[in-house]
């Protein structure tokens, strides 16, 4: 789904790929994990749906609320980190990683400052699970961000 062509699938084509890799990860992986008591941590999961197909792509949020009740019976993470970056620089850095997942990043820059606009919703929505950090700093400062972020939410 992360790579060819913008056009290569509709919004709804998309957001059902989306969830029957999320139902196989969460079946496969996700929930034994936690049944053992591990900790999970996840890159991406419906908030990424929400935005991407939802405000990006203008699939409406009720199709998505729906796939996703029938798909995961509305299992949500206990915590969702958004890591927020002006899209210019967000742009850059993803196009200077090496691979072939670029799809979305063909997409441009107005669609990637939906994308923004639609995760800080998703955590004004949402104060209780979500957290925004500030991805502009170096590495070191992000990380950082994110493990006073994950204590402050977790016993450690």
């Amino acid at each position: 789904m992360v790579e060819g062509e913008p056009g290569r699938w509709d919004a709804v084509t998309e957001t059902l790929l989306a969830y029957a890799a999320r139902a196989d990860h969460v079946s496969r992986t996700i929930g034994p994990a936690l049944l053992a008591g591990t900790w999970v941590i996840s890159d991406r999961f419906n908030d990424s749906t929400y935005a991407y197909q939802g405000v990006g792509r203008g699939l409406d949020r009720e199709t998505i609320r729906r796939i996703d009740s029938a798909v995961l019976d509305d299992f949500q993470p206990d915590l969702t980190l958004i890591l927020d970056l002006d899209v210019a620089v967000g742009l850059k850095r993803a196009n200077a990683r090496p691979g072939a997942e670029n799809r979305f990043e063909k997409f441009g820059a107005d669609f990637h400052e939906k994308l923004r606009q639609a995760f800080q919703d998703i955590a004004r929505r949402s104060p209780d699970r979500c957290r925004v950090i500030d991805a502009s700093g170096s590495e070191e400062q992000v990380a950082e961000a994110i493990l006073t972020a994950v204590s402050r939410r977790f016993e450690l």
